[in-house]
């Protein structure tokens, strides 16, 4: 390992550090104690909390990317022995972070597979819209010509208007009609 690796290493370190003492600094400021019972405001505990995840995504992001390479190559080893069980649980749940070999084979055939369903999934909603825009094309198409058409049929054939009512017709229409006379005039068969 060359010396700018380890000088890598033990920035990563350091940051890590921080990290960690900014953590235990706002659970500590976070408890109650005899001294303050009270709880922290809202919304100094969500600034607080904020300041948190700003700092775990950058260095988050530090490891994934700047150090990715380096970190690979690498294992992790405590310096100590882990005194009680609580510490070994912690340990057993920290170093099993890595998949097997095999198994992240398989996941990345996973995510390859999501990927090209996705852009598959892509490739129809395109196909979809564009037979939306056919179809709506030929539709708006239809109605024109149907309007044309019937444009053609009244140019061709006058329409005589309407004459209004006689003042005996309107009087007639004014006057009730019998719930007999209804009857007798629908099944009296076809009007000529």
């Amino acid at each position: 390992m060359s010396d700018a690796h380890i000088v890598e290493l033990e920035t990563l370190r350091r940051q890590l550090e921080q990290l960690h003492e900014l953590f235990a600094a706002v659970i500590d400021e976070t408890r109650p104690t005899p001294d303050n019972p009270h709880v922290m405001p809202w919304p100094e505990l969500l600034s607080k909390f904020n300041v948190l995840a700003g700092k775990y995504a950058i260095l988050s992001h530090t490891v994934g990317k700047k150090h990715a390479s380096l970190l690979k190559e690498l294992a992790v080893v405590p310096q100590t022995q882990p005194n009680g069980i609580h510490e070994q649980n912690i340990m057993s749940v920290l170093l099993r972070t890595k998949l097997a070999p095999e198994i992240e084979k398989e996941e990345e055939n996973i995510w390859a597979q999501v990927e090209s369903e996705a852009q598959q999934d892509q490739h129809h909603e395109l196909l979809a819209v564009t037979a939306m825009g056919s179809f709506n094309s030929l539709r708006k198409a239809h109605a024109d010509r149907v309007q044309q058409l019937l444009a053609e049929a009244l140019e061709s054939k006058p329409v005589e208007p309407l004459a209004a009512p006689s003042e005996t017709e309107a009087e007639a229409t004014d006057k009730p009609v019998s719930l007999e006379d209804i009857l007798a005039f629908t099944s009296s068969g076809k009007l000529t």
